[in-house]
């Protein structure tokens, strides 16, 4: 990704208006605790109206890629990952796609296409691929995208919407229309449990460190005759443990993976708020130093504890997951905690060390680290933090996945990273 004109984080101006470049694409953004509305009320540059003063010039540049397809294909080194491409077609000839649906999803060789139908007045995919999508010409509620992928065929990719109205929040509110594209060499996914043998539970612990109540998800596997206490891995996002133990529980339940409880401690998720975002705040160290070592304290001093000694898990070593600024956070708190914290499980991780502690050297941590091809930032930052460890030595895994930032691939990744995790080294 690459910014044109000033950096966000060295504008003070929270009504101001940037341009990146991202897939060949310029797209407008701005403070998301900002409105247009509030920006059109002080006669200010709206991200709709920037959108629409660009569109014409990514169309025209995205026309050249598509038909330079022939001389520069999308599996040469260096071409991009993911690479907006476009090419006028009638809107009966799209609607055509939707069969009565609103939302449809198809590839053309290594084109994946994607037609959203509905009123808006901005689209964006989130998920899998975030590109926005633009509105075809000679129609009043169509709305499209087609991105020319890396490896296609071997893609999972979720489509979710999001359509916003004038006045409403940057991102908008997400559709109820969600596609799982899945191409046809996809690696196998692991099955999900229609119902759960084992228990999840909810609990709120009155926090010392956070000055107010916070909720947790818990995940305890089904009996495993395994003697003394279980395995335990904090799980950053705790709202996902339930998503999370769908896919962990047959693994466990099949011998692939040792059982393990998940402790899922919640994000604090405020659409309202300003940025740095109270999940941001609390996960990445460089945006309020004193909140993340109070979520720190939190975990180590108060949720560990109390797990220790209501769920009949090992007081340490402990395991520590998460997803996008989760896996920042669990990066970093094996950093500072590598006394409690052995292994980590890192997804998507966007933020990542400048160094390894020597602590962390000393105790030998290890990572399971992974990312989407389709995710450039994170990508890089999660490969990063990987070439870091093995330069020092230290136990790790890295992979990538044909996809984006997308909860498939991340649900999909847990069990394996226990799995290693878990393994006599």
């Amino acid at each position: 990704m690459k910014l044109v004109g000033s950096r966000p984080d060295s504008d003070p101006d929270p009504l101001a208006v940037w341009t990146r470049v991202e897939g060949g694409e310029e797209i407008a953004y701005g403070n998301p605790s900002v409105t247009d509305q509030e920006r059109a009320a002080a006669g200010r540059e709206t991200i709709a109206e920037r959108s629409r003063s660009l569109l014409e010039g990514n169309q025209r540049r995205a026309a050249k890629r598509y038909a330079a397809a022939a001389t520069a294909a999308a599996d040469e080194p260096n071409a991009d990952d993911a690479t907006r491409v476009w090419y006028p077609r009638e809107a009966a000839a799209l609607r055509s796609h939707l069969r009565d649906a609103p939302l449809a999803v198809w590839a053309e060789d290594d084109i994946l296409h994607v037609l959203w139908k509905g009123e808006a007045d901005e689209v964006q995919l989130g998920s899998g691929v975030q590109p926005p999508l633009w509105p075809v010409p000679g129609s009043d509620d169509l709305w499209e995208a087609s991105l020319r992928i890396r490896r296609l065929a071997e893609a999972v990719i979720s489509i979710i919407v999001f359509a916003r109205r004038a006045g409403e929040p940057e991102l908008g509110q997400p559709s109820v229309d969600h596609i799982v594209w899945r191409g046809p060499q996809a690696p196998m996914m692991l099955p999900a449990a229609e119902s759960l043998v084992g228990e999840i539970e909810d609990h709120t612990i009155d926090s010392a460190a956070l000055g107010a109540p916070r909720d947790l998800t818990v995940y305890r596997p089904p009996e495993s005759g395994r003697p003394g206490p279980l395995p335990a891995c904090i799980v950053a996002d705790g709202q996902s443990v339930r998503m999370f133990a769908r896919i962990l529980e047959p693994a466990i339940l099949t011998g692939a993976v040792p059982a393990a409880v998940l402790v899922g401690v919640h994000s604090v998720i405020d659409p309202a708020a300003g940025w740095p975002d109270p999940r941001s705040r609390e996960y990445l160290a460089g945006h309020d130093r004193r909140r993340f070592n109070a979520h720190l304290r939190f975990v180590v001093d108060e949720v560990i504890p109390w797990a220790t000694r209501r769920l009949d898990v090992a007081a340490k070593p402990w395991l520590v997951a998460g997803y996008s600024n989760g896996a920042a956070w669990s990066i970093a708190a094996a950093q500072r905690r590598p006394d409690l914290f052995t292994g980590v499980a890192a997804f998507s991780a966007g933020v990542v060390p400048g160094r390894i502690t020597s602590a962390a050297r000393t105790a030998g941590i290890r990572h399971y680290l992974a990312a989407g091809t389709l995710e450039p930032g994170f990508r890089q930052s999660t490969r990063k933090w990987a070439e870091r460890l093995q330069r020092a030595g230290l136990p790790c895994h890295h992979h990538e996945w044909v996809g984006g930032h997308d909860s498939v691939w991340w649900e999909q990744e847990l069990p394996a990273a226990l799995g290693w995790l878990l393994a006599l080294p």
